[in-house]
């Protein structure tokens, strides 16, 4: 177990490492494994126990591949650590595996490890192979048991418990049926699976199988069923588990004794259940258990309660229910009525029975029988029975009345018992009464020899002959049978015999015991001509082995004969049952059913006796296909093929005709014969009748075969006939063989022989000839073969008709008809016997190979191989010919070979394999006579039309023969055109015609292709498209008039096909006049008819040049025309346009300018005469802007027309920001050599005037507008240029427009640069990229720029200017040139690709090139060449210039502008992707500048991108670098505003080191005067805080010097924070300010004070710590009413307000200090600060009211109040608050002056109350 620590310590070492890594070194390294998996578990979220699959299918992996390399070893290894099984591993990839040395190299691998075991083991490793391939195949199977098996191996399987894998075989064999799984396969969970998958057919056949007998013809399944034999607990499971069974299912169920439950306790369905299946003996357990008494009780089956099936308890157990009838049966059921005192009780009981149910004496009446069975119990007697039977109860029963009439005779008095006599019985059942015959017939014999009572009396019977059998008297059986017939028919035909044999075989096979009575039957048959050796086979095995009472049939009878002749002889193996099993054979082969015994053969075969089966075979002439089905007995079942293989080549011939003999015998014998027909059918009758019907029948057998066949004639005795002395002959010539073989003379023995061989037709004999004669060989050779293939009356006729020279054409004339009957065995066979050394016989074996056998493998080659080699050296020389000329051999033979392929195939398959046999041969390598490879090429084509049209193959061996001409043509004509091309094609016979009626063939049938279909054929053919057009006129011509879609469709692609292939101008075709019906077809289209949009025709030069061209136009206007053809143009008949015509014409025009067709367009307004406006103003543009035409010499019509235009009415050809006022730019754009054209407009004014028309006709276009443009555009251009404008309008490469833009002095630049985009219809991504090129120009070229020593600048050189303009300040304008910005931001990033390539480049070390890199190359190449003007002045005239090389310094610096303008150009567009791109570009430049210590390019890339957020890592490393000061340098006011902003946020935000110097370093520099008051104001507050922290308590400050030191400094802080408000115009922050100033310096008085009052007291030991007035540390308004009110002066309370921003209560104020507190300057203070007004004093007068409530009033109040009172202005106010407060003297002194007027005026004392609650 490992630690937490060791655990964490080994997950971290695995951080960083990819999983398969980690995988295959802990399965490598055998170690960590469980935590390899635990650690990718919990990476991915997944339980380990799903991940451990995945760790092993990695592990697989990566097995397989060290045993792919062979490394089995280490792949050993791995498997072991991580505890696979490696021989299941290893033999599962040796059998996957596709390299067979692979393969063999991994088992041998296993074998070295453990031989033997391995050797145990392979067959087990086999079976679970085979089982991981067929799960394969079943993935429905797979999904099912993905949670037990998730992966499918060997060893996953070998490792599954045995109840799951039995399951899983069970599912397998029924997903797949295999039936060699079902060896394997456990009956109860068979049974389970079909339960569980209700398959109740299966079940129900299953149970049908258990009672089976003949089990061979049942299925392998239904075979296993009948094995497997049902257990209870299967039967219980079903019963459980089956929810539904069908009927038959539960009746078989019933059979075993099983019972559903819902049907186990109904008695009724239990018995009929088990009467349906006949097996109530099998079940009588199982019925005494069931309740029958009371179900038959209740139901009244009374006499089926006496069945053994219901037992007495049961019916005692029902007593109280019916007593009297229950008691009578159990009384029935206990004693046995078969003794006396058993019926003497019953006959009781039933009386007691009637006595307790029935009336006593009416049941005596009723039932007779009673008083019978009481008699009987009595002992009776005969006597006594006599008076019970003249009772009238008895005379009712029928039998009693018979028994007593049978005593009518019987004397009473007799007392002994006399039985009825033979007379008695006549009488009785004869109806012949002996005594009244004697008594009639006095002295006669009555006896049955008596032959006149016979006749009379006797019933006459006619015995017949098996009568006589009977009586063992067979020869007079067959005699009577005989004589009867010819009396009664007169004849006695074969059908007559038979029956009277059939009647003897039943009777023997009815008495087989007796054996005198079945020899008489035998020689019945034999003496009737019929052979009885089946019937006497079938007694002899029926008595030898008795027949089994089992056997149902008389096929499984023999069977059982068969197993007990097995059976014997495994009791005595020393002794083989001969006569037995030959009577055995007899009967199965006339056995209709045809079905051999097989238990002998099995029982050798298992044995791998091969000889006893060899013998059996032979002797008892078994058909192969019992061999056949006897091969999976085999012990060794190569043995048995191979004995198959050898008896099938063993007399195939004759053992196929012995058993279709055979077969039609028995076929015969079963159309007349009855049931017993195997065991009458006789030899002479049937065999032989039956064999000369089917030899008759047989069209390949002459009746002079079915003779020699079947009575072949003694060859000894006509060798012995042919045989003399005489000495042999010669044959010296052909007359002399015909006269020889014509003669009836005799001859030498050999010449006897030959005439012998031709009239028995016996080729045996020339054999026997040739042997006798050597010298007449060849003459045996050609008798033999011409009997032998049946030619010989042929030979003798051409033999007898050619001559002497021509001896050869005859014998080759045998050859090819034998090779044309097909006689090729008898051929090659003639040759192997009387000439083996002739090479001839190579062919001839080659033939016969491949026409008897169908072998075409590479042997059967060799042979040809042979004769040819043989032939190439003149070695081929046959019989009786003359030595033939090498061609003319070759000529021969090939016919041979064409009369072999043309007559012994059966199928064209055969002979395909044979025409590809003989090309294998190379035959064509060494012969030129014919070519096999065509010809077999010609029959892959058109090998049926070949049969079925008669060609002859031997004129085919030329190649121009006519029959290859009448093969196509019959193809053609049969509309085989497939077949007719590719023979054509073979043949090199024109395609053109065949081609032209395929396509009108399949027009006639309706069927159109589409074009590229017919261009393909024409282009596949190598046709002339001529013909395409041709068909495609005649196609459109046949068009219906209503389908002119169509037709409109069929001409434009015949104007296409003229068009693709320059067939213009033709002789065949008008063009012209095609287009104009085309065009017509089109306007005659109605819109509505147009489901889908109609194709536009367009002309050669706009789809093949100026689709090319992006569609752009090179061309002039007289170009054009002569492009269109107008000048040749000529049409025959013109169709009037109607006004929908010319509106659908007008619209093709309008698409044809839209896509910039102007030739068709040109052509169809010279084809109808019609011309549009827009096309009319576009030829008319193109005519102003060539000069053609100038605006003069326009007509007043025209100029009626133009009279509208306004100018610069077509925004599209202006761009504003583009467009520049030239004579703004005349000081830039003109030298100053130029002062004689100072009066000269350029451009001129006729230029101009005709621009602002071309401008004109531009905005009035609506259709043609790119034409427009284009001619728009080009001309602005040259005219800006300073160039003609077809120059410029044929100029193609705008690279050379563009170039001359830049290097040419002209005016407006960028919009002529703008003009030649789109004027060429660059694409955005060519715009991006020229543009991208120029701008990383003007960025790289001023590098490269060489200054002396003391010229070296002191700022970096600036980017060099483009087409006259800044590319810093003027960026903006380039961005308009490219329509896609985003696109020439990834163009600029591609170039700092490059660029990074470069320097890896400079350095040698590895990089990637890309066209980007290939650009820049070439700018660093050219620019980096000093000029020899700038070079220095040092260097030697002569000496070469030394190109100069980018320093990395300046690469960081072309890096940084490209990506300041990449990030301009993501910006334009708010491209996120692409400023993202830049940032992460910039973070890791940053690091790279940083090392190289460049921060002028870090702030100029931070200034240049200005994302300074994103990029505040540019001030980490500027302020961690000590650079903080390179911010601050000069720049743009616009720069300088973000820059301000972004250093602001960084420095609040961030806080780094120094924070507050930067700050304020930052601030003064961008004069940030707000900023740095905030400072002030900030480190002032700080400071008060600091303060406030050391006040005393709340009011009052501890003074000290440190105290007056800080506030000082708050003071400064203050005051110059109120400095830089004000220069930054910010008064109302600096009126605060200034106030929070005010207020330190007060608090600083206030401190001094305290100071100064301690230093002025007594000075003493122990002074006291002096506290001063706190007015910095006011929170509330009650604090700072309390400090006005109590302690400050007036202006110190003016300071306070003004700080604090509180108002002032003066009113209180003065109150608390100057009246409550008699502080006598408070007021004066007010006074010189302040002016006072009456309100104040009045409301100072009633708080002092207010206050006298709660306080005693004193003089001084009184007297400081009279003050107040007496600076009050309003007399009024004044009097009455004096008269209020009691102030006298104030009030005296009004009165005395000369107040008191108005005071009365007033009225003021008289009338109002004065008091407190009025004021």
């Amino acid at each position: 177990m490992h630690s937490t620590q060791a655990r964490n310590k080994i997950f971290k070492s695995w951080s960083g490492i990819s999983e398969v890594s980690i995988i295959k070194e802990v399965a490598t390294k055998g170690e960590h494994i469980d935590l390899c998996m635990e650690y990718w578990a919990a990476k991915q979220k997944i339980p380990v126990s799903e991940y451990r699959h995945y760790f092993y299918d990695v592990v697989d992996a990566y097995v397989r591949r060290l045993l792919s390399e062979r490394l089995v070893c280490k792949a050993d290894n791995v498997l072991h650590n991580v505890e696979r099984d490696v021989k299941c591993f290893f033999y599962q990839y040796a059998c996957e595996c596709n390299d067979a040395d692979l393969s063999e190299f991994v088992l041998d691998h296993l074998r070295c490890r453990d031989p033997q075991l391995f050797e145990q083991e392979q067959t087990v490793l086999e079976y679970y192979w085979s089982l991981v391939k067929q799960l394969r195949e079943c993935s429905d199977l797979l999904n099912k048991h993905k949670s037990t098996l998730p992966r499918v191996h060997i060893e996953a399987l070998m490792t599954l418990p045995e109840h799951t894998l039995q399951l899983l075989l069970v599912e397998l064999y029924f997903a797949n049926h295999n039936d060699e799984l079902l060896p394997e396969l456990k009956k109860q969970l068979v049974w389970q699976y079909l339960v569980d998958t209700a398959q109740l057919d299966r079940l129900r056949r299953w149970c049908w199988c258990q009672d089976a007998d003949d089990t061979v013809e049942l299925k392998p399944l239904e075979q296993a069923y009948a094995v497997w034999r049902l257990e209870p607990a299967m039967y219980e499971y079903a019963l459980e588990h089956l929810e539904q069974p069908c009927e038959p299912l539960r009746n078989y169920f019933a059979q075993a004794g099983y019972f559903f439950a819902a049907e186990a306790a109904d008695v009724s369905t239990v018995l009929r259940r088990l009467c349906t299946m006949q097996c109530l003996d099998q079940h009588k357990e199982l019925i005494c258990r069931l309740p029958m008494a009371r179900h038959l009780l209740e139901r009244g089956y009374y006499s089926l309660l006496l069945l053994d099936c219901v037992p007495v308890s049961a019916l005692e157990q029902l007593a109280g229910d019916n007593e009297p009838l229950l008691t009578l049966l159990i009384e029935l059921k206990t004693h046995d009525p078969t003794e006396r005192e058993g019926f003497e009780l019953l006959s009781k009981s039933v009386q007691s029975y009637l006595e307790r149910t029935h009336n006593a004496a009416e049941s005596l009446q009723e039932q007779p029988l009673l008083t019978f069975f009481d008699f009987l119990c009595h002992e009776p007697s005969v006597l006594g029975l006599e008076g019970f039977l003249s009772s009238s109860n008895l005379s009712r029963v029928p039998y009693l009345k018979s028994l007593m009439s049978r005593f009518e005779r019987h004397v009473p008095g007799n007392a002994a018992a006399v039985l009825p006599s033979p007379h008695d019985l006549f009488n009785k059942f004869k109806h012949v009464n002996l005594d009244a015959l004697a008594a009639a017939h006095p002295g006669e014999l009555i006896s049955f020899s008596n032959a006149r009572l016979s006749q009379r009396y006797a019933r006459k019977a006619q015995l017949n002959y098996t009568h006589y059998l009977k009586q063992q008297r067979s020869a007079y059986a067959v005699y009577y049978f005989l004589m009867e017939q010819l009396q009664l028919y007169g004849q006695i035909t074969r059908t007559q015999l038979f029956h009277a044999c059939e009647t003897a075989t039943q009777l023997a096979l009815q008495h087989a015991g007796d054996e005198e009575l079945v020899t008489h039957c035998v020689a019945c048959c034999e003496m009737l001509d019929f052979d009885t050796q089946t019937l006497r086979s079938f007694l002899h095995l029926q008595r030898r082995l008795p027949a089994t009472s089992s056997a149902s049939s008389y096929t499984e009878q023999l069977q059982h004969w068969d197993r007990a002749l097995v059976h014997e002889l495994q009791q005595q193996s020393a002794e083989f049952p001969l006569e037995s099993y030959t009577a055995l054979m007899r009967l199965a082969a006339r056995n209709l059913q045809g079905k051999w015994p097989t238990a002998m053969l099995q029982h050798f075969a298992a044995s791998n006796e091969w000889w006893q089966l060899l013998l059996l075979f032979q002797y008892f002439d078994l058909p192969l296909s019992e061999l056949q089905q006897l091969l999976p007995h085999f012990k060794c079942r190569a043995l048995g093929v191979h004995m198959l293989r050898a008896l099938s080549y063993d007399c195939s011939h004759e053992r196929q005709h012995k058993r279709a003999a055979n077969r039609q015998t028995r076929r015969g014998d079963g159309q007349t014969n009855s049931s017993q027909d195997n065991m009458t059918n006789s030899s002479h009758s049937s065999g032989l009748d039956a064999n000369l019907q089917q030899l008759q029948r047989d069209s390949g057998q002459s009746m002079c075969s079915l003779l020699t066949h079947n009575a072949q004639q003694d060859v000894f005795a006509i060798v012995l006939c042919s045989s003399n002395n005489l000495p042999d002959e010669c044959i010296g010539s052909t007359a002399n063989f015909v006269e020889l073989m014509q003669s009836s003379g005799q001859h030498c023995t050999s010449i006897n022989l030959l005439k012998h061989c031709v009239r028995h037709q016996m080729p045996i004999l020339a054999v026997l000839a040739a042997t006798l004669s050597d010298q007449n060989r060849d003459w045996c050779w050609l008798v033999w073969l011409a009997v032998a293939s049946g030619q010989w009356t042929q030979l003798l006729l051409e033999a007898s008709r050619s001559r002497e020279q021509e001896q050869e054409e005859y014998v080759w004339s045998l050859i090819r008809n034998v090779v044309k009957e097909g006689q090729v065995n008898a051929l090659l066979h003639s040759f192997c016997i009387f000439q083996p050394d002739c090479k001839f016989v190579h062919l001839c074996r080659f033939l016969q190979l491949t026409a008897q056998h169908q072998d075409f493998s590479d042997a059967t080659i060799v042979e040809l191989r042979y004769f040819l080699c043989s032939w190439s050296q003149d070695a081929v020389q046959l019989p009786l010919c003359a030595p033939l000329a090498r061609k003319q051999l070759m000529q021969r033979c090939i016919g041979l070979l064409l009369l072999q392929l043309q007559c012994n195939f059966d199928c064209s398959m055969q002979q395909q394999k044979f025409l590809e046999c003989i090309c294998r041969s190379d035959v064509g390598d060494i012969c030129d006579l014919l070519d096999f490879c065509l010809l077999h090429r010609i029959f892959g084509v058109a090998a049926t039309w070949i049969r079925q049209l008669g060609i002859d193959y031997e004129l085919l061996v030329r190649r121009d023969s006519a029959e290859y001409k009448r093969l196509v043509d019959a193809l053609t004509e049969a509309k085989a055109y497939e077949e007719a091309l590719q023979l054509a094609a073979l043949l090199q016979l024109p395609l053109a015609d065949i081609v032209y009626a395929k396509w009108l063939a399949e027009l006639e049938a309706g069927q159109l292709h589409q074009h590229a279909e017919y261009e393909r054929e024409i282009e596949q053919h190598a046709l002339p498209p001529a013909i395409l057009v041709n068909f495609l006129l005649q196609a459109a011509a046949q068009q219906p008039e209503e389908n002119l879609r169509r037709r409109y469709e069929l001409l434009q692609s015949a104007l296409g096909v003229i068009k693709q292939h320059h067939l213009f101008p033709n002789e065949s075709f008008d063009r012209d006049q095609i287009e104009y019906d085309m065009v017509m077809c089109y306007v005659q289209l109605e819109l509505e008819q147009e489901t889908e949009p109609v194709t536009i025709y367009h002309s050669e030069y706009f789809e093949q040049i100026m689709r090319q061209e992006r569609c752009v136009l090179y061309k002039s206007f007289s170009e054009l025309k002569e492009l269109a053809g107008i000048d040749d143009l000529s049409i025959a008949n013109k169709s009037q346009l109607t006004p929908e015509m010319e509106q659908r014409l007008d619209g093709l025009l309008q698409l044809l300018l839209d896509e910039g067709d102007i030739v068709e367009a040109l052509r169809l307004q010279e084809l109808f005469e019609f011309r549009p406006n827009d096309l009319r103003f576009i030829v008319f543009a193109m005519a102003l802007a060539e000069g053609m035409t100038s605006i003069v010499n326009l007509s007043s019509k025209e100029r009626q027309l133009l009279s509208d235009i306004e100018k610069s009415t077509f925004p599209k050809f202006n761009r504003l920001t583009l467009n520049q006022n030239p004579l703004g730019r005349c000081s830039s754009d003109l030298s100053a050599s130029c002062s004689t054209l100072e009066f000269e407009e350029i451009p001129s004014k006729e230029k101009q005037q005709t621009l602002d028309t071309l401008l004109g006709i531009g905005s009035k276009l609506k259709h043609g507008v790119e034409l427009g443009r284009r001619i728009v555009l080009a001309y602005r251009a040259a005219m800006y240029l300073d160039k003609e404008y077809l120059d410029v309008l044929r100029t193609k490469d705008a690279s050379v427009l563009l170039r001359s833009a830049a290097e040419e002095d002209c005016l407006q630049r960028l919009l002529v640069v703008s003009d030649i985009y789109i004027s060429t219809r660059l694409t955005p991504k060519e715009i991006a990229d020229s543009l991208a090129l120029e701008l990383t120009t003007c960025i790289v070229r001023p590098r490269f720029y060489i200054f002396h020593a003391s010229q070296q600048p002191r700022n970096a050189p600036r980017n060099a200017d483009l087409w006259g303009h800044s590319i810093d300040k003027d960026f903006h304008l380039f961005l308009e040139l490219t329509p896609n910005t985003t696109m020439l931001g990834n163009c600029l990033l591609e170039y700092c690709d490059a660029l990074k390539a470069y320097r890896r480049y400079q350095d040698k070390k590895p990089f990637e090139p890309s066209d980007a890199f290939e650009r820049l190359s070439g700018i660093i190449t050219l620019y980096g060449l000093p000029n020899v003007a700038n070079s220095s002045s040092s260097n030697a005239p002569g000496s070469p210039a030394i190109p100069q090389v980018l320093s990395h310094k300046k690469q960081n610096q072309i890096y940084v502008e490209l990506l300041i303008k990449a990030n301009l150009c993501f910006v334009h567009e708010c491209s996120m992707e692409g400023i993202a791109s830049v940032l992460e570009r910039a973070k890791h430049l940053n690091g790279q500048l940083a090392k190289a210590k460049s921060w002028s390019l870090i702030v100029r890339l931070l200034i240049g991108i200005a994302r300074y957020r994103e990029m505040f890592y540019c001030f980490d490393s500027l302020i961690e670098n000590e650079q903080f000061e390179s911010l601050l340098g000069q720049f743009d006011d616009d720069q300088k505003s973000g820059l301000r902003q972004a250093i602001l946020a960084y420095l609040r935000e961030y806080n780094p080191k120094n924070g507050k110097e930067l700050l304020r370093l930052a601030a003064h520099h961008f004069l940030m005067y707000k900023e740095l008051a905030e400072m002030w104001s900030g480190e002032a507050q700080d400071v008060l805080a600091t303060i406030s922290s050391a006040a005393a308590d709340q009011g009052r400050l501890r003074c000290s010097q440190g105290l007056q030191q800080l506030l000082q400094q708050a003071l400064e802080n203050y005051t110059h924070a109120t400095e830089n408000y004000l220069l930054d115009n910010k008064l109302i922050l600096a009126q605060q300010s200034v106030a929070r100033a005010e207020l330190m310096a007060m608090q600083l008085d206030l401190c001094n004070k305290a100071l100064e009052k301690r230093g002025g007291s007594s000075s003493g030991s122990n002074q006291a710590v002096p506290f001063c007035v706190s007015v910095i540390g006011v929170q509330t308004r009650e604090q700072f009413r309390e400090l006005v009110n109590q302690q400050l002066s007036v202006p110190q309370t003016l300071i306070l307000s003004r700080a604090y921003g509180y108002d002032v209560n003066w009113s209180d104020a003065l109150l608390t200090q100057f009246v409550v507190l008699q502080r006598r300057n408070y007021l004066q203070e007010y006074l010189c600060h302040l002016r006072i007004n009456d309100n104040v004093i009045e409301q100072v007068a009633k708080g002092y009211i207010l206050y006298t409530q709660h306080n005693a009033p004193t003089g001084q109040q009184q007297e400081s109040l009279g003050q107040l009172v007496e600076h009050i202005r309003s007399v009024t106010l004044k009097y009455k608050l004096a008269s209020i407060l009691g102030l006298k003297l104030i009030v005296m002194s009004l009165i005395n002056e000369q107040t008191v007027h108005y005071l009365r005026d007033t009225n003021y004392g008289r009338n109002e109350p004065h008091n407190v609650a009025n004021m």
